[in-house]
């Protein structure tokens, strides 16, 4: 029978051990960012006033309303002064925050995903270790819970949950939760011992001689001046158009085309400056707006207003490159540009969604029986550092359905942060014909490297495969500040975005140069010696166009064995 813990201010982690400190710093990041997308994306008569964190050695019991009183006052009681031997005050404040910290989203709109299978699926891994008072998995609970909390004057906040959590006392299974890090801990062992060996391969080619000499200014901006317009286009699988901003160089020669496609969440001001700077180096920019997993489409859902996005948005987003690519034909038949677009050799640039959304166009293709195998165990598993692998398995019910989303039109793509390794595989990634340019993040766990673009890129049998990985970048490296539909926390983000952005710029750059102009000379910039000329502390980046399966299970076997 478990008992309470004694002399618990006895008890003193060892703080000089550099590695626990390390791992536990990156699993409140993960903490946080899960956490965060629970809240931003979900009556009881009896509320729970205590929680009970079970642990091997004993039981903790903690009340509620002294979580209550530390989280709204800053004051810790002496039971709640263990996370402080444990904790830094840096992340003991950010717990308090996290605590109290609301997201603004109608009740019905909370409950509507709470309902979904995305919802029920990260509801039920969350109720393996936050169980009810008789032990049961807390999925129910956690549903009355959230739904019950997202009804308070100030909005749904993690506070409110617990508050709210039906039964005499909530459970914290922390020997279920102890098993869940100790996994997690050697995924990202491993995962940081392949970002490794990336970063050793691309040494060889810092003090490339072929590009002394050569100008380094291609995230400066250029000398072409463009107007910028903004125009509809219909997607006939929608009942109404969607916008789309075109950015227009004023040149006499014809112009080739680039196409931008956002992630979840954001629009088209998103990637508003790599759009003008393409532009004004003398490409046609096409920034269209994917309706229902744009900024817009999300806050209606989140105001009660739409449904969640679904897996039609799988089909609907390529489907919207080629529409746009249709306008923009009908358009340059009647001259309303002021030169001729190429429109046989297009070039796309995606991130996140947008990245899945840039390779199907590019040639991948749905691997329905993988998505079948992965999405069926995805309910059975105990937490995952993959959060996109939920967005992923919404494509089970239109993967089977044979659609060809390839556009011919397009000769080459690049892939920021894409979700590929469920939706696509081994077999869809390996469909993909064209130069590819895959960008990763080292501190993204959203759509983690080492399993949405590192083995992915193994995938591809292009002979023109690129994949660079941007040190310290995030899920959200790239994107452009603006008002955020969903309130992320400050360790997800990472470091000053806009920081970033010349990598993004130049390489963009570089890459269509060299595969949609055809200009060989900019070849010699695809590689590490290059990029390591245009960056900005603390991001730095590593870029390799040669990675084998093979490798990659060395580098593993190598961690293996320390």
């Amino acid at each position: 029978m478990l008992k309470p813990i004694k002399n618990l201010h006895d008890y003193q982690p060892n703080k000089n051990n550099k590695r626990i400190q390390s791992l536990s710093t990156q699993l409140i990041k993960i903490g946080l960012g899960i956490l965060s997308g629970l809240i931003a994306t979900t009556s009881s008569a009896i509320a729970a006033e205590q929680i009970a964190v079970r642990y091997s050695i004993g039981t903790i019991l903690i009340s509620i309303k002294d979580l209550a009183t530390f989280a709204q006052q800053g004051e810790i009681s002496p039971i709640l002064s263990i996370p402080e031997t444990i904790l830094s005050p840096e992340d003991v404040e950010k717990l308090r925050q996290l605590l109290v910290t609301p997201m603004t989203a109608s009740p019905w709109s909370i409950q509507q995903f709470n309902d979904t299978p995305t919802g029920t699926v990260i509801l039920t891994r969350f109720g393996n270790f936050i169980q009810t008072d008789n032990g049961e998995n807390g999925l129910n609970s956690l549903k009355t819970a959230i739904n019950q909390a997202s009804k308070l004057p100030g909005g749904l906040t993690l506070l409110g949950i617990l508050e709210n959590f039906p039964g005499k006392r909530i459970e914290i299974d922390l020997n279920f939760g102890r098993q869940v890090i100790q996994d997690l801990s050697q995924i990202i062992y491993e995962d940081q011992s392949i970002i490794n060996w990336i970063r050793e391969q691309a040494k060889a080619e810092i003090n490339n001689p072929a590009l002394q000499n050569r100008p380094i200014n291609l995230r400066n901006p250029g000398t072409t001046e463009w107007k910028k317009e903004s125009l509809t286009f219909q997607n006939p699988r929608r009942n109404q158009p969607s916008p789309v901003d075109i950015y227009i160089p004023q040149i006499s020669t014809p112009a080739p085309v680039i196409v931008i496609s956002h992630g979840l969440g954001s629009d088209r001001t998103t990637f508003k400056y790599l759009a003008e700077h393409l532009a004004s180096h003398g490409y046609f920019v096409a920034v269209q707006e994917h309706l229902e997993t744009s900024a817009d489409g999300l806050a209606n859902f989140l105001q009660g207003n739409a449904q969640p996005p679904g897996a039609d948005a799988f089909v609907d987003r390529p489907l919207d490159i080629t529409y746009v690519l249709n306008l923009l034909e009908e358009k340059a038949k009647k001259s309303a540009f002021p030169s001729d677009l190429l429109l046989d050799n297009v070039g796309v640039i995606g991130q996140s969604y947008g990245g899945y959304t840039a390779l199907a166009v590019g040639g991948a293709t749905f691997n329905t029986n993988r998505i079948n195998q992965e999405c069926a165990k995805v309910a059975d598993q105990q937490l995952t550092l993959n959060i996109s692998v939920l967005l992923q398995c919404q494509a089970t019910s239109i993967a089977n359905k044979g659609y060809d989303l390839q556009d011919k039109r397009v000769k080459a793509v690049i892939a920021v942060n894409p979700i590929t390794s469920v939706v696509f595989g081994q077999e869809g990634m390996s469909k993909i014909q064209i130069p590819v340019l895959m960008i990763g993040g080292s501190d993204d766990y959203v759509a983690p490297a080492v399993s949405e673009q590192i083995y992915p890129f193994s995938w591809l049998t292009s002979p023109n495969k690129y994949l660079m990985l941007l040190e310290k970048g995030t899920h959200f490296s790239f994107l452009a500040s603006g008002e955020s539909v969903i309130p992320v926390p400050d360790q997800i983000i990472g470091p000053n975005p806009e920081l970033a952005f010349p990598f993004l710029k130049a390489i963009s750059l570089v890459f269509f140069n060299s595969y949609i102009r055809g200009q060989a000379e900019y070849l010699p910039y695809l590689n590490a010696g290059y990029i390591q000329r245009v960056e900005t502390s603390p991001f730095s980046l590593t870029i390799v166009n040669s990675l084998t399966q093979e490798n990659i299970q060395e580098a593993i076997r190598k961690v293996r064995k320390k």
